[in-house]
Order: structure tokens, then sequence, then C-alpha cells
């Protein structure tokens, strides 16, 4: 056994709960280790001494008195809490809002409001015939956009049917 294990085992040893091949290992230990019987001799005196104090007994009415001193304090404790908690919420609602005024003061004096909105002009022009519409997109065009997105393919799709439907003729067969 060395020095580490011997103190890690030594509260087990004072208290007499270590099996008995541990025991005679740690007794043999202290037999061949000074320091360690030195450290071992130093706490069972020191366990000796608290041991042999003097049991203080406490006054006959002693316990019925330290009970009305609890009462009080936990009394004394919860109406001081309660009106600390007001006045702190009362405190912090004040502070809060001040600040919220002093923010919103200083905020609007920065930003410059434009006095008139001015737009750039729109143009329009004729397209030409070879150009593709927005109504009708090429096939090609709907089949460049998907995108990993089928939703897309489909909305220009379902936007281009009117027109498909339009240019159809649809008139009944006669016989």
């Amino acid at each position: 056994m060395d020095c580490r294990e011997f103190r890690k085992k030594h509260f087990a040893f004072v208290d007499d709960t270590l099996p008995g091949v541990e025991l005679v290992g740690m007794q043999v230990h202290i037999g061949e280790c000074g320091e360690c019987a030195r450290q071992d001799a130093i706490i069972r005196r020191s366990l000796m001494l608290f041991r042999s104090l003097p049991v203080i007994e406490p006054s006959s009415g002693f316990s019925a008195c330290l009970q009305q001193k609890l009462r009080n304090a936990r009394v004394a404790d919860a109406t001081a809490a309660q009106s600390g908690r007001a006045l702190t919420f009362a405190a912090t609602v004040a502070i809060t809002s001040v600040v919220m005024l002093g923010y919103i003061g200083v905020s609007l004096r920065q930003v410059d409001f434009p006095q008139d909105i001015v737009l750039p002009p729109v143009v329009a022009t004729a397209s030409s015939p070879g150009t593709v519409s927005m109504m009708a997109p090429a096939p090609a065009m709907v089949a460049s956009v998907p995108a990993g997105l089928l939703i897309w393919t489909a909305a220009l799709f379902a936007e281009q049917t009117p027109v498909h439907f339009a240019s159809a003729d649809l008139t009944p067969a006669t016989r």
C-alpha cells in the first residue's frame, strides 16, 4: 500500500469500516511509514479531544424562545420583501419609462423625414413581334426556371394557360 491509497482510505480506517484485508494493509503501512503514522496519531488525538468535551445543555426555555424569534424574523422578512418588491417594481417601471422616452426623443430628432417623395419616371415602349411577352412565356424559359422548387414551374404553366385556351379552337365539332 502506498501513502496516497492510505490517505484516501484513512477516514474509513478511523471509523473502522474497512474490510479485514484492507484494515491489515493500513496497519502494516502505519508500521512502515512514519509520516502516515504521525498523521494517523494526530487525527485520532483530535477526535479523542472533541469526544471528551462536555456536552452543552441549553436552558429550559431556549427552544420556545428560539422558535418565537424565528417566527418574528420570518414575518419581518416577508414584510420587508413585500415592500421591497413593490418599490423595486415601481422604480424599474419609472426608470424604463424615462429611458424609453429619452430614446424616442433622440431618435426622432435624428431622422430626416423627406418632404416630397419623388419617383423615377416610367417609360413604356411597344415590344417588337419577335420578343416574348410576360403573359405567355416561352417553353424554353419555363423549363429553365424551376431552381429546385416545383411550385414555380406550376405557377408559370398556370399563368400561360389562359393564353393557350383563348387561342385554341374550342368549338364543338359539327355532324
